[in-house]
Order: structure tokens, then sequence, then C-alpha cells
């Protein structure tokens, strides 16, 4: 069983944008629970019933630390064996979590392949292709129609860190996101690299394509 874990925390928009995608491909079906968690939400943002809310212990902390902290509740508050953590920011391909689950054989550590507007420099193995940053006026028909030209049926070692299919029981055991870490590693780095500590190698998987517009909801106005 895989619980795929979406995090939003002011806007409307992009929760809206996040759980239409959810019913629209059936996350929650078929061996897939799906959650979204409101990490401190602002007061008067309006949640669903399949939203559960996370209280930072120490809500005046910078905000990746409090990031960091929400994912460990996502994943310690899951009863699945396998967590998938994404942000509402993305637009997901058809066939993304299939092609990550493809790759689940115990050893490997499966994440998307990152489309990205490029005002933040994209990482290992992303694609710098900017068709929007707005989640009210996304074009998905034009983000599916790139899909189809940019899918590979293929991995490489390494790449960017989410969306990523994380084993529960291997999260908890290696101490999960590290509170507070803000510094030069990035959170994302120091729990990977206990990851591959344990065993997994961490795989971008080219048939797995997600959209990120990076900071979405810092960025937005509503």
């Amino acid at each position: 069983m895989i619980e795929v874990v979406g995090m939003i925390y002011r806007s409307p928009a992009f929760r809206d944008f996040l759980e239409g995608q959810m019913y629209e491909q059936g996350w929650g079906i078929g061996g897939v629970k799906y959650r979204t968690v409101a990490n401190d939400p602002v007061p008067g943002l309006r949640l669903t019933d399949d939203c559960d809310i996370y209280h930072d212990p120490n809500p005046t902390d910078h905000y990746l630390a409090r990031v960091y902290r929400c994912w460990n509740y996502c994943v310690e508050s899951s009863t699945a064996e396998y967590v998938c953590l994404v942000n509402s920011d993305m637009a997901f391909s058809p066939g993304w979590l299939e092609a990550l689950k493809r790759r689940l054989d115990g050893r490997t550590l499966p994440c998307s392949r990152l489309v990205e507007p490029g005002f933040i420099r994209p990482g290992q193995h992303a694609l710098e292709i900017d068709i929007g940053r707005d989640p009210s006026t996304f074009p998905f028909e034009a983000w599916h129609s790139m899909v189809r030209d940019l899918t590979e049926p293929r991995t490489e070692a390494g790449g960017l860190f989410m969306p990523c299919v994380l084993h529960r029981e291997t999260f908890l055991r290696v101490g999960g996101y590290p509170h507070g870490n803000v510094g030069p590693v990035s959170g994302d780095a120091v729990l990977f690299y206990a990851m591959a500590e344990a065993g997994f190698q961490h795989v971008t998987c080219f048939d797995s394509l997600v959209y990120h517009m990076q900071e979405g909801e810092m960025r937005h106005h509503e």
C-alpha cells in the first residue's frame, strides 16, 4: 500500500489544484491512499474532510525547518508501507505514480523527473521549461502533450528529491528529515544520505514526469 501525502499551508488555489488532480487521476483507489496535510494553515483556510492538520511545536522557526518537521509528521502518521510526499505546486503526468511503483524492489528510492520554470536553477536531471505558474490557469492540455514527447522508459542515478516513494519503516529507522536543519546541506540531502546508508539507491524515473512551479504557495497571491 502507498499513501500519497500532499502539503498545503495558505493557498485555496493550490489546495484546489492539488486535490483536483487527486480526484481526476483516481488517487485513493487501487492500492493507493491519499491525504492532504495542512502545515499550520493560515486562519480561515477552508479544509476538506480529507485534510489533516499539523501544528508545529515552534511556529516561529525558519520556514524550511517547519516543512521538514511536517514531512516527518506525514510519514509518521501514515499507516501505509510506502509514503509518497508531494507539494501543492506540482502538476502530475498520467502514470507518474505507476512509474515510481514499478521501481519498488526493496533497494531503490525512486523519484520523479521534474520540469521547472527556472527562476530557481533546476537541479540534476530536471528540465527547464516554463509553461505556467498560476494554478487557476495551468495549461493541462499543453502539459500532457509535452509529457508524451519527453517521457523515456529509463532511470538515472541521483536527481532531485521529490516526489519520491519512501519505505516508511526505513524512513523512521534512519530518523527522517533532520529537525531544524536549514544549513548549507539540505534536509533532503541528509535524509537521502541516510537512506543510502540503509541500502537504498536514489534514482530518477524519466517516465514519471512532474511539473514543479517552484515555491508556488510562497509566491502566489490570491
